[in-house]
Formats: structure tokens, sequence, C-alpha cells
């Protein structure tokens, strides 16, 4: 089994010597449940793990035969936390991976930084555009140490679009006699025309994408796209939604504007993600049509002069009015009622910013309460996962749950989330264990 696998790798000296595969059951015990569900937690609880799945979840004692028992002490167990939008593999910034290290490099540096974020507590994240299938298969291999990865492959992009970044002189990857060697790195695929489209989605599919991304919309690291652009012709972005549908998965968009917003809702796409200068025109939208929200609020914590100085001239204003935008965006949907709101942090290319990650509960906390982040965080966030269908790579139990059958991904915080979710942004002391597909990663207590 994998597990036995994952069991060899732990070398002396690694940070995860200690990571520990049981071929018996885990019964926690003195534990309050967060199921990542209900609000009100399940006291004194006792939950049996059983390889890489739960088996039960009771409040009265559980007597289990040759168990290793681990007594919660109080504390809070919960499901492992979900990132629906992170890119592995762009650890360091764009311009550098692209023009100055080869693929060995981007594999190095992704597995360092992977096995960094299952210890931030993220069990399961869905990658929104690069070379992570790679990594992916090196961590559900037991070669590699990491979160759970939905990957989308290389972004679906519009010439001079978002996943646009080519140097003013090069040629394009598609025209005859080009060297398409950034492209080769499953990084971003430009496509223009319902035939290109169609053809690199079967791709990203082919190399084995969960769900597809597609950039819609203008952003702030690409440089020649204005944030008021809309990228994709209706009929483009239908292509790219129904070839999708074929293989029984979806499409996911990067987007800020309403134009951009309401062009992908009426191509049928599931996941809006970012879309930080909606207004209420596209709010009423996404509510009318019950699609997915995918924004991230990270970006709240940079101040003007950080960030001219990191992104430079031309990036530095587009992200100020993305960052502009934002509290308007979390009233907005608050507002509207919109429940499928999933947490995100799209932080990419700086190992430091990366360490930040779990600061996004904390500008959460400024418009929904402790227990509507952690929805956002665990079983919202795996019903969004689970969108992906018949290409759900983790098939065998669900997501974001503490429930009989779901998989054994659980965290024991010291303290109650529900009531106040700012515990978990200092993860270093507040999660005393870390356990993914049943396999224990951090343990304190013993």
């Amino acid at each position: 089994m994998k597990h036995a696998l994952a069991a060899a790798l732990w070398l002396a000296g690694s940070s995860l010597a200690l990571a520990q595969d049981e071929s018996f059951p885990i019964l926690f015990t003195n534990v309050h449940v967060f199921d990542g569900v209900n609000e009100q937690r399940i006291e004194n609880a006792n939950v049996l793990v059983q390889d890489n799945l739960i088996v039960e979840v009771s409040a009265e004692p559980l007597a289990v035969a040759n168990a290793r028992i681990i007594d919660g002490g109080g504390r809070t167990l919960m499901p492992g936390l979900i990132d629906a939008h992170v890119h592995m593999a762009i650890t360091e910034p764009i311009a550098d991976l692209r023009d100055n290290f080869d693929w060995m490099y981007w594999g190095a540096t992704s597995t360092v930084e992977a096995e960094k974020m299952l210890l931030r507590g993220f069990t399961s994240v869905r990658d929104a555009g690069g070379p992570a299938m790679g990594l992916q298969k090196a961590i559900d291999r037991g070669k590699a140490v990491g979160p759970r990865i939905y990957p989308s492959g290389p972004v679906i992009s519009q010439t001079s679009g978002h996943g646009e970044h080519r140097h003013y002189t090069e040629p394009h990857p598609n025209f005859e006699g080009s060297s398409p060697s950034f492209f080769n790195q499953h990084l971003e695929f430009l496509a223009d025309g319902v035939p290109e489209v169609l053809r690199a989605t079967r791709e990203a599919l082919r190399l084995g994408a969960s769900q597809i991304k597609v950039m819609a919309g203008g952003g702030v690291s690409s440089s020649v796209d204005p944030l008021h652009t809309v990228q994709y012709l209706p009929e483009e972005l239908e292509a790219a939604v129904k070839a999708a549908a074929d293989y029984g998965t979806y499409v996911l968009v990067h987007v800020y504007n309403d134009e951009s917003i309401l062009r992908s809702i009426e191509a049928g796409v599931l996941s809006i993600d970012h879309a930080q200068l909606m207004t209420e025109v596209s709010a009423q939208a996404i509510k009318d049509a019950d699609v997915w929200v995918v924004p991230y609020y990270s970006l709240l914590g940079l101040d003007e002069e950080t960030v001219i100085k990191v992104l430079g001239p031309l990036s530095a204003p587009k992200f100020l009015e993305v960052q502009a935008g934002a509290r308007n965006q979390m009233k907005l949907l608050k507002e509207f009622g919109i429940e499928k709101v999933v947490f995100s942090t799209d932080i990419i290319g700086d190992p430091a910013a990366l360490t930040k990650q779990n600061d996004e509960f904390k500008y959460r906390l400024e418009e929904w309460s402790s227990y509507e982040v952690l929805l956002q965080a665990t079983s919202k966030a795996g019903e969004l996962l689970a969108l992906s269908g018949k290409l759900n790579p983790y098939p065998e139990g669900p997501l974001g749950v503490i429930a009989e059958g779901a998989y054994a991904d659980i965290l024991l915080v010291d303290g109650n989330p529900v009531e106040d979710a700012m515990i978990m942004t200092d993860y270093e002391n507040n999660f005393d264990l870390i356990m993914k597909d049943g396999v224990i990663y951090k343990n304190t207590l013993d």
C-alpha cells in the first residue's frame, strides 16, 4: 500500500522523520469534534481511523482492539484545511523560473514548499495552473511530502491575455519556427479561436488535469493585459466548458471585472476565481447561477510602498486596484447571501509570502464569522473539489469533513477555532497534530 511506501521514505534529519504510518487503528479520545459542517462541536468525542479513512465518530467510548490511542486533551479535532487556489510550482518569481532555471529546479523547489504547506495544516489544495502533475504523482506515490493536489495543468490563455509572459520580441509559441520551451514546462498554453481552445483543453486533460483553468480577464502579474480587459469570446469559453464537461469535469476562470464574470457564467463556468472588482451586477448573477466564488484576501496585508517595491511600476497599480476592491467584494458576498464561497490564497512567487498562507483567516474574519470561515476552508472547499467528478483523483471518500467514510485528513487544534478562527493563523503553536490520509506528519502530544 502507499502508506508502506510513505513510511520508508523518512530519512534521518528530515523534518518529517517522525511521520508515522500505522497499520493498526488509531483512536482519538477526549476531543471536541468540529466536523466541518455543524457549528456545534461534538463534545468529549472519540474518532476512529483505520488505514486512510475515518471509520467511526462517536460521543460514546469506543473499545477497539490493538488500537493506538491518542488522547486529545480536550483539543478540537477538525478536518485538514483546503486551499482552493494555489500554484504549487510557482514558488519563485515567474521571470526567474522562466529565464534562469530548468524544470529540475522547479521540481526541487516545489517539493520543498509542498512539505511546508502540509505542515501549515493544508492537507488538500486545488492547483490553479502550472506543472503540478508531477509533484502530485510524487506525493501520491510516497516519494515526496505534501497535500493532495487537484491539478489544473497548464492555464489556458488567449494571446495577450493573463497567461501571456513572453518577452516583447519573443515569437508566438504556436507560430511555425518558434521555440515554445517555456510553454513546454506545462505552465501555460496560448490558444486563440475555438479549435485551439479545444486542443489546449484536451491537452491539459491528457496531461492529467482534474479541472480546467482558463484566463477570462485581465490580471496583475502579466504586463500586456489591463484589468479592464475581457478575455476570450463567448464561443471560446463555451468550447472549453463543453470539452471539460465531456470528460465529466468543469472550468474555473481567472476574472476580476463584471464583464468577464458575466461572460464566464453565461458560458457555463462553475468556479469564479478572484472577482475582487465585482459590483452588484455580477453579485446578483453569481447568486442566480448558484456558482462558486473563490476569492483571496491575503493581499490586504500589503502596504502600498511594499507593493510598488516588489511589483514595480507596471503591475503595482493593478494590484492596488484589486486590493481596493477586496473589502467591497466581501460586503457584496455577504449582502447577497452568496454561500458558495471558498477559502483560497493565490500566493505565488515568494517562499516568504507562502509562510503567511494562514493569515487568510484573519482577513476573512473582517466580514464572516469564525464558523463561516472554517466552512469555507473545509466542507465547502471539499464540495468544490468534488466537482471534478470522474476525474477526481481521490474518490475513496469526501474531503473537508469529519465523518464516517471520509478521508482521515485531521488536525488537532489547541483551542476552539469555531469561536475564534484567529488561532488558525498560528499554525506552529496551535496545530498539535497533523494527519493526512491516515499518516501522522506532526505530533507534539507524545
